[in-house]
């Protein structure tokens, strides 16, 4: 009897484990998650280009061109998804540049942009259409019209503070 209640216990299991990660049908390697937080060390490689280390353990400057690499969501090549950034503007940004814009793309197609006159928290998040959702693995692309720096004191271009990134399904 009790072999039978673990089977039952660990048949469940398995299988939702088995469901967390999905094997890329090209190279064999683990696909990327669809939603990445920059204060996670384990995702290291998703941020492709353009971000600085982790900072305060949550967080991470950008440079005015960075990009993500993301799986996206179960479904989505069919109904599409959401890209869903939470970033911050400092202060510092708006008193010396006065506001700054952010520009987004993915596999070729130019997401509508968003101009920050005001420091603060912010959710940037833009539609998705299905057919840029096909592959195991998209890029997501975003640029900022102008960044500070470089400082004496600091060499690094500083634009935006990028808590996550992810590609919701609808």
């Amino acid at each position: 009897m009790r072999s039978l209640w673990l089977t039952l216990f660990l048949i469940p299991l398995l299988v939702l484990a088995s469901g967390c990660k999905r094997r890329n049908r090209n190279s064999g390697q683990t696909l990327r998650a669809s939603t990445v937080f920059a204060g996670d060390p384990g995702v290291e490689s998703h941020f492709a280009k353009g971000f600085y280390g982790v900072e305060s353990g949550a967080w991470r400057w950008t440079s005015k061109d960075f990009a993500v690499d993301l799986s996206p969501p179960r479904h989505s090549e069919q109904n599409g998804a959401q890209l869903v950034v939470k970033l911050a503007v400092p202060d510092a940004v708006i008193q010396k540049l006065g506001s700054v814009q952010l520009s987004s793309s993915i596999q070729g197609a130019n997401l509508a942009p968003e101009t920050y006159s005001k420091p603060g928290s912010y959710t940037y998040t833009r539609d998705v259409p299905a057919d840029k959702l096909q592959n195991d693995t998209v890029r997501v692309e975003f640029a900022l019209d102008h960044t500070l720096g470089p400082t004496d004191t600091d060499r690094r271009q500083l634009g935006i503070i990028v808590s996550q990134v992810g590609l919701v399904a609808k």
